[in-house]
């Protein structure tokens, strides 16, 4: 006699609790009760141009609505009494209540995605970049929403709480930057580009060794070291990854030798100002063409060719021999005022 209590009660709470939260279920139910209920009632009314399931279901919709055409209307006195006793606070009440939970949900969603919480791992071909700088992140992500491909996003991962995201990204917080479970809901398992920049060399190095880890194996992965001991270590033990090893006293030295050289470099690395830029393109699955044909095609389309580095190769080649055949897997650097199609270039 107990157990059969036991289960009532626990029924009555999971009721109690569904009607208190008012779950899609349960308002799906109490509508499809109240639309057969209203049928019922139409038909004993005798409103026989409502009764058809076509004609009831678009009176009923209209009537929830409060669109209210005209063309379809209790002819009745009881069809009537109905209505306005029955139909309309029972379906009026339910649309209202629908487009109420489809706004919470909605603000929901807007709220955890701001609040750094969201999911991005279903997302493909992103750009993910780890980690946050104070004074170069927002910069960087200047630098990358401008030559920002149509199918992807940028997304960040951060330890730092973002009162005010940029609306051009998407927004990840964790408490640490090789958390599995962070990594993967800022989307790198699927990402096409992970970029490591943080504050501090010790950082950016497990975050990197951490994001190499989980990212796809065609993914192109790149980490910025202050030290030459971190990028050393990343060398060795991920050499897939890309280093930039901060180039400031070479280029100092440089601008002093050869003056101009700093604006040079730093026009060559930008999006951002009206000049050409540099940029890179991977030789598609075409027939192969001599570097120097593809030198003079490039002249013709406004661009310059630098350098070429051959597919499973980590270091360009300048100045290589004209007759040099570009086949696929070569990755092409040159110099132009925006970025060229390499499937167009191949032909």
């Amino acid at each position: 006699m107990l157990l059969p209590r036991m289960k009532l009660a626990r029924l009555f709470d999971r009721a109690f609790h569904a009607m208190a939260d008012l779950h899609w279920t349960l308002l799906f139910a109490l509508i499809l009760v109240h639309a057969l209920l209203t049928w019922g009632l139409v038909g004993l009314a005798g409103e026989a141009g409502l009764t058809p399931p076509a004609a009831f279901f678009y009176w009923y919709a209209t009537t929830a609505y409060t669109v209210g055409y005209g063309d379809l209307s209790p002819q009745t006195d009881a069809g009537r009494l109905i209505t306005a006793l029955w139909v309309f606070p029972g379906a009026i009440a339910a649309f209202t209540t629908i487009v109420a939970k489809v706004l919470a949900a909605i603000g929901e969603v807007w709220r955890v995605r701001r609040s750094g919480k969201g999911d991005y791992s279903s997302m493909t071909a992103s750009i993910v970049l780890i980690g946050y700088h104070p004074a170069r992140t927002a910069k960087m992500v200047d630098e990358l929403c401008a030559d920002l491909a149509r199918d992807q996003t940028l997304v960040l991962l951060t330890r730092q709480t973002i009162a005010d995201p940029d609306p051009r990204i998407r927004y990840v917080q964790s408490e640490t930057l090789t958390s599995t479970a962070a990594l993967t809901r800022a989307g790198v398992p699927e990402a096409s580009r992970v970029l490591i920049f943080t504050d501090s060399d010790a950082d950016t190095l497990a975050a990197t060794l951490a994001a190499a880890a989980l990212a796809p194996p065609d993914a192109h992965l790149v980490c910025y070291f202050e030290d030459q001991d971190h990028a050393r270590l990343i060398d060795q033990h991920c050499p897939e990854v890309e280093v930039i090893l901060s180039a400031g006293p070479e280029l100092v030295a440089r601008a002093c030798k050869d003056p101009g050289a700093s604006q040079v470099i730093s026009t060559l690395t930008s999006h951002l100002d009206d000049h050409a830029t540099l940029f890179s393109l991977t030789w598609p699955d075409r027939p192969p063409r001599d570097f120097g044909d593809l030198a003079r095609d490039l002249r013709e389309r406004g661009a310059t060719l630098l350098a070429i580095q051959p597919a499973r190769e980590t270091a360009p080649r300048f100045n290589p021999a004209m007759d040099r055949p570009v086949g696929r897997g070569d990755r092409l650097f040159y110099v132009a005022a925006s970025r060229l199609d390499a499937v167009a270039l191949a032909g």
